[in-house]
């Protein structure tokens, strides 16, 4: 967006944007306040708003779906992301390829995370990464993120860092918030949040005098009560005229503008070297973009009828427990139908007694009925793959390591491309602005001469040389061995019955290569492999070893051999030295 624009303008322009990208998202808004009312009812709806902590639920009478949810959302997040164990690394997958006349040619066609002072300064950077994420609240919040991805389709990660404390701030904000749009490549670039801050927040963040140049009454508002709230445009996209040449605040790839709706002033324009506001779509149908669809979304008719049945049968179960009743007219409110009551009258007849209007009320849905939609709606959010153990131990289903090994896989095959698009849209951009962040501040080691060099190097090719993050979590793990490890499996398996006849065709493979892949398909940690110097010493003195060894077996022999002639071993013979030149005769 041009710069010489004025700021009544410019805000214009975002008011305008905003109605554009609100007419968007109302083709959405429907399925997703039905999404909510069923699966996420404490979300709240898109247009309850108004009154905070209203009463939701009441609208459920099945909780299936939300049982199935919610274990899908606690399986995927300890599954993939977790403080208690090792889920990410950063790798470098490119190799070295040095010119010849360089030193570091012996280099050349080995990774790059392969060299001793880059393996350091990768692992250096986890280490800052992750006490980044333990001194924020990305592990408090990511369940609940899940949770809305699951649900609702289309959840937003607002990242920031909070100066004073150093810490990394993340943010879930509602749906309703946020209208959101992509590049021509699919991926969400722009994200206009339209919320409203208490007017002490927004003292906290822009200064006093700031807000009372937005709004000249805004110190009487202030003293009256600085915890009401203010409706706030926050609007972040790509910046088209970024120069990379010039350094401000403003002059970033990412705008960021903060806009008082009531005054339509700006309060602060800013920018970010990556977008602040990372947005996850669990699946996106090509001609519904830029919005997401979820597992509820999928099942929703289920929901319905899963939701329908328990409403029924509630009814019926009402009725047959406390059902309507006749009795005569001159009885009127003198029958007390409370628990161990008692009703007094003359002249008792089984024609003038109380009795149902109704009798032998059935329950119209069976629990092979229920039972059935509770199944559909558990394979809706891959139960079975998160309770995979629990439900063979419940059935008394034994199982070997193998065959479970073999199920988790196949379900995690099922589950990869929803996976990968939570690294490819979440996990993935998270790492880049986690890193960014630390590293402005200063926290993160200082990058080897060796990897600046090979950087300037693919710099000019015109080649990536941006670090990679692989995941390591047990979903990850899950997928590396039955796209991986199985094949190595099934090749060593293969080489072992060609290697009965023919031993030559092992000389074919690399074993050391075929470890390192075999290691590396179950998070070996690499702290625990050998140095290739450690290997060569390894490996020399087991040579020696066999080599004594073989002298001593050879020596063996020779002196059964002249035991059995009778002659006396000559001094400093051949004979002699084979006999550790002793000299000892035969008795």
């Amino acid at each position: 967006m041009a710069e010489k624009l004025s700021e009544e303008q410019k805000v214009k322009i975002y008011l305008n944007n905003l109605s554009a990208l609100k007419t968007i998202r109302q083709q959405f808004e429907p399925m997703v306040n039905d999404v909510i009312l069923y699966v996420n009812h404490g979300r709240r709806k898109i247009d309850d708003d108004l009154v905070k902590g209203t009463k939701t639920g009441i609208d459920v009478y099945d909780g299936t779906a939300i049982t199935a949810k919610n274990i899908m959302r606690d399986g995927l997040c300890g599954y993939t992301v977790s403080q208690h164990f090792r889920w990410f690394e950063y790798t470098l997958p490119g190799k070295f390829n040095f010119p010849r006349w360089s030193g570091m040619r012996s280099w050349s066609g080995k990774r790059m995370d392969e060299y001793s002072e880059v393996k350091k300064y990768l692992l250096d950077r986890e280490d800052v990464s992750r006490a980044a994420f333990l001194r924020g609240n990305f592990y408090d919040l990511y369940p609940d993120f899940i949770d809305d991805g699951l649900t609702i389709g289309t959840v937003t990660f607002d990242v920031e860092e909070d100066l004073y404390s150093g810490r990394i701030v993340f943010t879930i904000p509602h749906f309703r918030e946020c209208f959101i749009a992509e590049n021509r490549y699919g991926w969400v670039d722009t994200n206009y949040r339209k919320y409203k801050i208490s007017l002490k927040n927004l003292v906290e963040r822009f200064g006093f005098e700031r807000m009372k140049e937005i709004d000249s009454n805004f110190s009487n508002l202030y003293d009256q009560n600085p915890y009401q709230e203010r409706e706030i445009l926050r609007v972040r996209y790509p910046r088209k005229d970024y120069d990379h040449l010039r350094l401000d605040k403003i002059n970033k790839p990412f705008a960021s503008i903060w806009v008082d709706t009531k005054s339509k002033k700006i309060i602060d324009e800013s920018g970010t070297d990556d977008l602040s506001s990372i947005t996850w779509r669990y699946r996106v149908n090509s001609d519904e973009r830029p919005y997401g669809r979820s597992p509820a979304w999928d099942a929703l008719v289920e929901i319905l009828k899963a939701n329908q049945i328990g409403k029924t049968n509630l009814k019926a179960g009402h009725r047959a427990v406390e059902p309507p009743f006749i009795a005569p007219a001159d009885m009127r409110g003198k029958v007390n139908r409370g628990p161990d009551a008692w009703t007094f009258y003359d002249n008792f007849s089984e024609k003038t007694l109380p009795k149902p209007l109704y009798t032998n009320i059935q329950i119209p849905f069976g629990i092979e009925i229920q039972d059935r939609e509770d199944k559909v709606l558990r394979e809706y959010f891959h139960v079975n793959f998160f309770l995979l153990l629990s439900q063979a131990a419940f059935e008394k289903v034994e199982m070997t390591a193998t065959q479970v090994m073999g199920m988790q896989s196949e379900q995690a095959a099922i589950l990869g491309t929803r996976i990968g698009r939570l690294h490819s849209e979440v996990l993935n951009p998270i790492h880049d602005r986690v890193c960014n962040i630390e590293e402005k501040a200063g926290r993160m080691p200082e990058v080897p001469d060796i990897l600046l060099d090979y950087i300037e190097i693919l710099s000019r090719r015109g080649e990536a040389t941006g670090i990679e993050t692989d995941y390591l979590g047990p979903l990850a793990q899950a997928q590396k061995r039955i796209f991986k490890l199985q094949g190595i499996n099934a090749g060593v398996e293969f080489l072992g019955r060609v290697a009965m006849f023919a031993p030559e065709a092992l000389d074919k493979v690399n074993l050391d290569k075929t470890v390192e892949e075999g290691l590396d398909a179950v998070s070996w940690p690499a702290s625990c492999l050998n140095t290739e110097d450690q290997i060569r010493k390894i490996r020399e003195i087991r040579q020696q070893q066999r080599q004594a060894q073989q002298v001593l077996e050879a020596g063996e022999q020779v002196s059964k051999m002249v035991q059995r002639t009778g002659k006396e071993i000559q001094p400093k013979s051949a004979m002699d030295f084979v006999m550790g030149g002793k000299g000892e005769g035969v008795a």
